[in-house]
């Protein structure tokens, strides 16, 4: 009889795992089985582990704190600013990203299934992205996105957070530790999953997601200061370089070519940067109102700002129909302040403030010999610096980050002397 409940609730924990991968898998590629498998991991998570008792002995942690301030802020900010146009969707988004981080955290998965995971979300990748590029030389689509990972700079911050994570798995196992290096482990797969994320970049063209790899990759070669890690970057720059200089020697008539010509086009960087810089603008005249200011206007309301109460010298540099509906403030902090007001904003500074002193102690105790210490190097920086000049922090990419945050710290939680194995 008990072993009978032992193998029940052994397929139970597998199927609960399995349905995590299933939605980390089509994260990038597919709505409606990314949602469905969410919910139904979010379900059999809780019934595996809910009880009143364990209720009252709960002790939130630091981190777990924040994740309930964060989805606070956002309750409130939708209540006080009820009804307007998307109702209950920021808070929706909100409630997704801080359960899914809250259940990696404390599921209690182990190392080996850390790795199943890393894995999962790479594969998922490149799935995505080959599918990505059939929509592209189809005609589907005319840049190169994930199908379910918004548009393409979010596609792009969504392809960087792999790329790191990706280059950690390389990397730990490439790199000697000490004096021994760790050759037993397969590193092709890695390094060729690196190169197609790559070539996906210099397509998409994305250059807040260069912006933000180019000072990630910088930081983490000055942090784990290996010769062989300096060559490596060295090496990939050239190449990336050469792809992008290459492209404009090429012949027009490929969808895939004429796309990633595109978005290296001079004069679309000027309208571009115009354009940011003006609904920032606007973000930074809504919050002189000072009427919102503690829980904003709403999540996912930036749309209802009406920018013709304000006269603008110089002009916002925006098309007429951007100016009726500004999707947001092309700023992850403006944004969230906008939106949520600074209740909203501190809640989410300080969460990612308490993962950056994790990822700071591990690298202290020279803990760095961790991917996961990569992958949450990488979940954080994207988000924080593509983010100050482009999309906020919500939908696909954010529900990554927020699970490579999670891996992360859950490892720490589980083994806070260590990281290392």
């Amino acid at each position: 009889m008990i072993a009978q409940i032992s193998f029940r609730q052994n397929a139970i924990a597998k199927l609960e795992f399995y349905l995590l991968c299933v939605v980390l898998f089509v994260l990038p590629t597919l709505e409606s089985p990314k949602n469905i498998a969410l919910v139904l991991y979010l379900i059999m998570w809780t019934a595996r582990r809910f009880s009143f008792a364990k209720l009252t002995q709960f002790r939130p942690h630091a981190i777990e704190v924040c994740l309930v301030a964060v989805l606070a802020a956002s309750a409130a900010s939708t209540a006080l600013n009820w009804p307007f146009p998307n109702g209950a969707k920021g808070l929706s988004d909100t409630l997704r990203l801080t359960l899914l981080f809250w259940c990696i955290y404390r599921a209690g998965y182990d190392d080996r299934q850390h790795r199943v995971l890393a894995g999962v979300v790479t594969a998922g990748l490149i799935v995505g992205l080959a599918f990505g590029v059939f929509e592209l030389a189809t005609g589907r689509r005319a840049l190169l996105e994930l199908h379910s990972a918004g548009v393409l700079t979010q596609s792009a911050m969504y392809v960087s957070a792999v790329l790191v994570l990706a280059l950690g798995v390389f990397l730990t196992r490439w790199l000697p530790r000490g004096r021994i290096a760790d050759t037993g482990r397969r590193t092709w797969p890695w390094l060729a999953s690196l190169l197609a994320m790559s070539a996906a970049l210099i397509v998409m063209g994305s250059r807040g997601a260069y912006f933000a790899l180019a000072l990630i990759l910088t930081g983490l070669a000055l942090l784990v200061n290996r010769a062989r890690f300096w060559a490596l970057l060295a090496g990939g720059a050239v190449a990336i370089i050469t792809g992008l200089f290459a492209l404009q020697l090429l012949d027009e008539g490929g969808r895939i070519t004429a796309s990633a010509r595109g978005r290296q086009n001079p004069e679309r960087f000027v309208v571009s940067n115009l354009e940011r810089i003006g609904f920032m603008r606007v973000a930074v005249a809504q919050i002189r109102e000072g009427e919102s200011l503690w829980f904003g206007i709403g999540p996912r309301n930036f749309r209802s700002i009406d920018v013709s109460r304000w006269h603008f010298d110089p002009p916002l540099g925006v098309s007429e129909a951007q100016r009726m509906s500004p999707v947001h403030a092309h700023n992850l902090f403006l944004t969230k302040l906008v939106e949520e007001g600074a209740a909203g904003l501190a809640a989410l500074v300080f969460f990612f403030g308490l993962v950056a002193r994790g990822l700071w102690r591990a690298w202290r105790r020279e803990e760095w010999y961790d991917w996961r210490w990569f992958a949450a190097f990488g979940a954080l920086g994207v988000p924080l610096i593509a983010g100050s000049v482009n999309t906020p922090f919500y939908q696909e990419h954010a529900l990554l980050e927020m699970a490579l945050m999670a891996i992360f710290m859950a490892a720490r939680r589980q083994c806070p002397e260590s990281l290392i194995r």
